[in-house]
């Protein structure tokens, strides 16, 4: 059921046909740009399908293989990167399941389509003076919230829509030990993993902080991340956490923080990179391509579901370069002890 105020709400327009209108129903809940690229995909499929003879008004029996390579193809003969039509089909084949899961569609259509081939681009590493940089940014705020929220991305990996939502019941952190449960994120999977002494201590830190700072946590809330407008989005029935647009405003305004020299290290960086240097670090520290895959929140090459058995984050974590004010402590990654580091289950 939608609630006054919701973003879907907001994107519902009276020029959506019906199953349009449904579909985005549907979709609440999700990430606000999951939602977006959706709607618009689906949208603009629809609008494609208006201009095709017999394509006005939408009904979902237009909604065929044939239809979807037209729209792909018209995507391509307008220059739209392989990796745009990419996209295109994943919104597209999301749409045609839930269709066909209300009985709207037989079968998917999307199935029988063929990806365009998308060159993957290598993850962004960062050099050791936009680590330098950002560590010292990030120590010049002295805010304990925004240090917890880049440490979660830089040491553990998070999404920006799975920091926004992450909530207290979900975090099982103490003075010598740290876990969060990252649930139904990309992919509607969840799993649970153990934290580096680094994003432990921090989120420690802003979780018992009891201080009247203007960024300090709304103890109401049941998410950890809120912002001064919590207490009002309660009142309006609306998730009180802060929103990923939030995050990306505080991260920018972390690197309008720079002076000149500092900044032209760190220009080009955004916060999912931190995520990406993550990676770069882990495999350094000779962690497995599938340890990482499960830990960041992807799946395997098969699709199916994983679980791995690595040594618990601690003990395997990369190597502390920037954002660090301690040495880590732990065995040799080589030195494999079975521990569920992260546990990784379709939903």
């Amino acid at each position: 059921m939608l609630t006054e105020g919701s973003t879907v709400v907001d994107d519902l327009t009276r020029s959506d046909p019906e199953p349009i209108q449904a579909f985005i129903h549907f979709l609440d809940g999700k990430d606000p740009k999951t939602i977006a690229a959706y709607c618009g995909t689906v949208r603009a499929f629809v609008a494609w399908l208006a201009t095709m003879p017999g394509g006005d008004p939408f009904r979902m029996e237009l909604v065929t293989t044939a239809a979807i390579r037209g729209y792909l193809e018209s995507l391509k003969a307008t220059g739209r990167a392989p990796r745009t039509q990419a996209k295109a089909i994943t919104a597209l084949q999301r749409f045609c399941r839930w269709a066909q899961d209300e009985g709207l569609l037989r079968r998917n259509p999307v199935a029988q389509v063929e990806r365009p081939t998308v060159t993957t681009m290598a993850p962004t590493e960062l050099t050791p003076e936009a680590r330098y940089v950002l560590n010292t940014l990030v120590e010049r705020q002295d805010s304990k919230r925004l240090t917890a929220i880049v440490a979660l991305a830089y040491w553990a990996a998070l999404r920006i829509s799975e920091v926004a939502s992450l909530r207290i019941e979900h975090c099982a952190i103490n003075q010598r030990s740290g876990t969060i449960t990252i649930v139904d994120s990309k992919g509607g999977k969840t799993r649970m993993l153990d934290l580096h002494n680094e994003a432990r201590r921090v989120l420690y830190d802003y979780l018992h902080e009891y201080t009247h700072a203007p960024d300090a946590r709304d103890p109401e809330s049941v998410y950890v991340f809120t912002g001064q407008r919590a207490a009002w989005l309660r009142r309006h029935g609306r998730p009180d956490h802060l929103s990923t647009r939030a995050i990306e405003h505080l991260w920018m305004d972390l690197k309008r923080s720079a002076t000149r020299d500092e900044w032209e290290h760190i220009k080009g960086i955004t916060f999912h990179d931190l995520r990406h240097d993550w990676a770069h670090r882990a495999r350094a520290a000779g962690w497995l391509l599938e340890e990482i895959a499960v830990y960041a929140g992807h799946q395997t090459k098969d699709g199916a579901p994983a679980t791995a058995q690595s040594a618990a984050a601690q003990e395997k974590a990369p190597r502390p370069v920037g954002l660090t004010r301690a040495a880590a402590k732990g065995r040799c990654p080589n030195d494999r002890h079975p521990h569920p580091a992260a546990t990784l289950r379709t939903q």
